[in-house]
């Protein structure tokens, strides 16, 4: 049996540091569980990792598809399976990092696409999969929400209206499922002149909260999970993954 370490949580949490820096000390790759992060261009308002920040980790299903292309559950399983059968061929770890739930509910409970009337069902792994779960989260909300709100502004800060202004030019509009992320459709709507840029940023941060909700509320339904808490400093919750992996592999 091959373990899969998934690191789920909701935006804004620290789930990206926290699998890079678990990659490295375990030999694993990050396979990426976000369905804004796949599009190319679409960088700063995703919080998409830069190859600094990577620190030499292989990172997977990030920036390959361009934003006029849809993307869904079905197709995540189907390269996402790929990749992890890849990753253990060459003796590595897979670990899945992301906030798009869906995603990884379809992958760690093997939905049946085939009853929703697919005519292919995803990539089946040639190995025996052991899905192991974790998410971060702060013990105090308004400490969460106030995370969102300052990574807006930073995002802001750091020209997310510009790079909405670029992909705009190139053609992104509202319509497209890359356009409707939080934040890229926000700012589109500013800039088709059919809300303020306070009002954009205003909704970006309370989407944003809103969204967090959600992301709590299906984690809290998934079974096996065990929940990590941000305040605790880095070492003690790699040491706490590490130490349920051994667990689990002892069993």
């Amino acid at each position: 049996m091959k373990n899969v370490i998934v690191i789920l949580g909701p935006t804004a949490v620290g789930k990206s540091a926290l699998g890079i820096s678990l990659a490295k000390s375990i030999n694993g790759e990050i396979i990426s569980a976000d369905a804004t992060q796949i599009y190319k261009g679409l960088n700063i308002g995703s919080a998409k990792t830069t190859e600094k920040e990577m620190q030499g980790v292989p990172h997977h299903l990030l920036s390959f598809l361009e934003f006029n292309q849809p993307f869904n559950a079905f197709m995540f399983v189907d390269k996402a399976t790929k990749i992890i059968d890849d990753i253990i061929s060459r003796g590595k770890t897979p670990i899945i990092v992301g906030g798009t739930n869906l995603y990884v509910t379809a992958l760690v409970k093997n939905f049946d696409f085939a009853k929703s009337g697919k005519n292919d069902i995803p990539y089946q792994s040639k190995y025996n999969l052991n899905y192991k779960l974790f998410a971060l989260n702060y013990t105090d909300r308004q400490m969460l929400y106030e995370k969102i709100n300052l990574r807006v502004d930073l995002m802001l800060k750091n020209g997310f209206l510009e790079e909405v202004k670029n992909l705009k030019l190139k053609g992104l509009t509202t319509e497209m499922q890359a356009g409707k992320g939080i934040g890229y459709q926000e700012l589109l709507l500013h800039l088709n002149n059919e809300i303020s840029y306070d009002y954009a940023v205003e909704k970006i941060k309370q989407h944003s909260r809103n969204f967090a909700k959600r992301q709590l509320t299906w984690l809290r339904s998934m079974e096996n999970l065990v929940w990590l808490d941000v305040s605790k400093n880095l070492e003690e919750n790699l040491n706490l993954i590490k130490n349920k992996l051994n667990y689990f592999k002892n069993k």
